[in-house]
C-alpha cells in the first residue's frame, strides 16, 4: 500500500487491547470466585461445641486436628462434623442389683438412682469417631450401669442406708474407672492432679483409655428396697438389735454388780481410814495433854522452889500452907478476908 506524503502509518491495536480485555475479564471472574468461594471456606465451630472436618462431597472424615470454638478457614467443600464440648448430663434410674451379705443378714435386691456429669477429651476425640462415631452417649450410660452394679454387689445394705458418703465415693470411683480407664489426663502432670497408679498419657493404648470421656462429678441420688425384701430385712435387723439389746442388759447388769462391789470396798476402806484416824488423834491428843500437864508440873515445882528460896520458906508445915492460899486463891469462888482482931502478944 501507498503512502502519501505528509501521511503518518497507522499501527495495528487491536490485537493488544483484546488481549487486556480478557485479561481484565479473567481476574474479573478470579476476583467474583474469590468473593463467593472465600465466605464459603470459612465454617464455625460454637463455644460450646468440638468439630472435625467433613468433606462435603466424599463424605470423608479429617481426623487430623480437633477444632474449638471459632470461625475456621477449612475450605468450601468441607464443613464439620460436631461434638458436645460442654458438660454430658447423664441420670441413671433404678438400677436394679444386689447387695453383699453380712455375717448377720443376706444380700438384698436394691434399686439404685444416680446421677453423673462427664466430658469428651479432645485429646481423644478422634478415637471415639472411630469407636463410636456420634452414638457414644448409649455406650456410656450402659458401661456406668455395669460399673454402679459391679460396684454395689460389694457393698452391703446397712451401708446404703447408714453410709451414704462411703456409698457414694465407692461408685464414683468404680464408674471413674470404667469409663476413663487407666490413662492419665493428658495435661494432669501440670496441674498435679494425675489419677495415683495411671499410665503416662503418651505411653497409652486404645484399649486403655476406656471410653474416651472424663467423669468430674457423680451424685448417688436414692436406692429402694422393695416392700416384701425391706420387711424381712428390718424383721432380721430387729432380731439382730434385740440380741444386741439382751446382751448389752446382760452385761449392764454384771457392770452394775461388779460397780456396787467396788463401791462397798471403797467405802469400807475409807471408813477403817477414818477410824485409824480417829483413833491416831486421840491418841496424838492424850499424849500431847499428858506432855503439856507433865511440863506444866515442872514449871510449877520450879517456880515453887524459887518462891520458897526467895521467902525462905524451909519448913514443910509452912510450905503446906503457902500452898494451901495458892490452892484458895485459885479458886473462883472462894473470898479470902483478912481480919486484926486477934492480939497475940509474945514474951
Amino acid at each position: 500500500m501507498d503512502i502519501e506524503e505528509g501521511q503518518r502509518p497507522r499501527v495495528v491495536t487491536g490485537g493488544m487491547q483484546g488481549y487486556q480485555k480478557c485479561l481484565l475479564i479473567f481476574l474479573g471472574i478470579g476476583l467474583l470466585t474469590m468473593v463467593i468461594v472465600l465466605p464459603l471456606s470459612f465454617s464455625g465451630v460454637e463455644y460450646y461445641e468440638l468439630g472435625i472436618r467433613k468433606q462435603k462431597s466424599t463424605g470423608n472424615i479429617k481426623l487430623d486436628k480437633v477444632y474449638t470454638g471459632g470461625r475456621h478457614l477449612i475450605g468450601p467443600d468441607y464443613t464439620f462434623k460436631k461434638f458436645e464440648a460442654t458438660v454430658h448430663y447423664e441420670e441413671l434410674k433404678k438400677i436394679a442389683t444386689f447387695t453383699k451379705g453380712t455375717a448377720d443378714s443376706l444380700g438384698v435386691a436394691v434399686e439404685i438412682t444416680c446421677a453423673m456429669q462427664y466430658f469428651l477429651r479432645p485429646e481423644d476425640l478422634k478415637d471415639l469417631h472411630q469407636q463410636y462415631d456420634l452414638y457414644y452417649k448409649p455406650v456410656v450410660r450402659t458401661t456406668a450401669n455395669a460399673a454402679i452394679k459391679g460396684r454395689a454387689a460389694e457393698l452391703s445394705v446397712s451401708q446404703f442406708i447408714r453410709d451414704r458418703e462411703t456409698v457414694e465415693t465407692e461408685l464414683f470411683k468404680a464408674v471413674k474407672r470404667r469409663l476413663e480407664g487407666t490413662c492419665c489426663l493428658k495435661d494432669c502432670a501440670a496441674k498435679k492432679a494425675c489419677v495415683p497408679g495411671c499410665v503416662e498419657y503418651s505411653k497409652c493404648t486404645t484399649s486403655q483409655k476406656g471410653l474416651f470421656v472424663e467423669v468430674r462429678y457423680f451424685q448417688f441420688l436414692d436406692f429402694d428396697i422393695h416392700d416384701d425384701v425391706k420387711k424381712k430385712y428390718f424383721e432380721r435387723v430387729k432380731e439382730v438389735e434385740q440380741k444386741q439389746q439382751a446382751q448389752f442388759e446382760q452385761d449392764e447388769k454384771v457392770v452394775r454388780k461388779e460397780t456396787e462391789r467396788m463401791k462397798n470396798e471403797i467405802n469400807n476402806a475409807a471408813a477403817e481410814i477414818a477410824q485409824n484416824s480417829s483413833a491416831q488423834a486421840t491418841v496424838i491428843l492424850a499424849k500431847a495433854k499428858a506432855e503439856a500437864l507433865l511440863k506444866v508440873e515442872k514449871a510449877r515445882d520450879t517456880g515453887l522452889s524459887y518462891i520458897y528460896q526467895q521467902l525462905n520458906i524451909t519448913k514443910e508445915a509452912q510450905k503446906s500452907a503457902f500452898n494451901y492460899l495458892r490452892t484458895l486463891r485459885g479458886q473462883q469462888n472462894v473470898k479470902l478476908n483478912v481480919g486484926y482482931q486477934t492480939l497475940m502478944a509474945r514474951d
